[in-house]
């Protein structure tokens, strides 16, 4: 009996070992966890892993080379936008920004919030409208679009986006996020590795989906929410099925994923970053839609006023920070 028990603690340990060596960083063998581990990464704010697993290997490199190309091909700033820079970051950073990025909204807030509501109503036509002349969305990608649309409108109709306390305490966690970021030099920032950029990227993001919170926009619960089924297979091309709530708006798309080297990724991702390293336009789609609408990431949810600098110098180019994809927010196996 004694020894079925060492031999019974001797397997259990091997297994968390084997556990412990898998690639984090490597897609899933099994396109319904490879669509799961996206959100999972999204989740966690690990845009270093999301950048590694949305993509295979060759054209992560790719990504990387072309960033290095990019962070080369910038001149050097000069002392006018390094200072720039250095007095933006101190703003932000300073043991009083907190009081005084207030002091700056309060006004903007008394005299324009009232106006909140009725501005965003009326945004929200053009905004439609533009999603149905899209010609690169089908008619169900359409129809998702509004739905989201409805349904983050109707939220920021009654968030009270001019709440005086709200603001309060969506600047602390403003401020707390430029603080995290550790930058002070424009230099330095420019000079960032393609990793360094989506450790950054993940903790803008962690930042502002904190601040969306604050004002009753629940990303989490959203993540949480994502479920994915397999609806097809069929030699290296799959479709899942994702499914989610957004604002307790339920949306529902087929997501198809392609299989390269025995691991899967989603195929519009694949096509878009491909497109955008060749810097040519995305084919309009042709069939269904084959990814859920992008999740809040590190350009939403911004206090009015405030204007946080991008970790590298510059805005995330898209292949840096892709929009969010769906998936479930429940940890997946690789």
């Amino acid at each position: 009996m004694k020894r079925l028990k060492m031999l019974a603690i001797a397997g259990l340990s091997l297994l968390a070992m084997s556990a412990c060596t898998v690639d984090k960083n490597q897609a899933a063998k099994d396109p319904v966890d490879a669509a799961k581990n996206l959100t999972v990464a999204v989740r966690e704010n690990d845009f270093d892993r999301l950048s590694h697993i949305m993509v295979p290997p060759d054209l992560y490199a790719k990504m990387e080379a072309h960033w290095k190309e990019e962070q080369a091909k910038k001149p050097a700033p000069t002392p006018e936008e390094s200072k720039q820079f250095a007095d933006q970051v101190a703003k932000f950073t300073a043991p009083d920004a907190e009081e005084k990025l207030f002091a700056d909204l309060q006004p903007k807030l008394a005299q324009y919030g009232p106006q909140i509501p009725a501005g965003i109503a009326m945004m929200s036509g053009p905004m439609a409208g533009s999603i149905d002349q899209n010609p690169k969305l089908s008619a169900s990608e359409k129809s998702q679009a509004k739905a989201v649309l409805t349904a983050v409108v109707q939220w920021a109709q009654t968030a009270h986006l001019e709440d005086q306390e709200k603001a309060k305490q969506a600047i602390k966690v403003f401020v707390g996020t430029a603080r995290d970021l550790h930058l002070t030099t424009l230099e330095e920032a420019q000079k960032m590795s393609f990793q360094e950029a989506m450790k950054k990227a993940g903790i803008v993001s962690g930042g502002m989906r904190k601040m969306l919170a604050v004002y009753g926009f629940d990303t989490d619960k959203m993540l949480d929410s994502v479920k994915v089924e397999k609806k097809s297979e069929s030699g290296d091309n799959a479709v899942v099925t994702v499914t989610y709530m957004i604002l307790n708006a339920p949306i529902t798309v087929d997501m198809e994923m392609v299989k390269r080297d025995g691991r899967w990724y989603s195929a519009d991702l694949i096509k878009n970053i491909e497109s955008s390293l060749n810097n040519t336009p995305a084919a309009p789609p042709v069939a269904e839609p084959t990814a859920p609408p992008a999740m809040p990431g590190p350009e939403n949810g911004a206090p009015a006023g405030s204007d946080m600098p991008a970790s590298s110098g510059d805005a995330p180019t898209e292949e840096a920070a892709p929009a969010a994809p769906a998936g479930d927010a429940s940890t997946a196996s690789g």
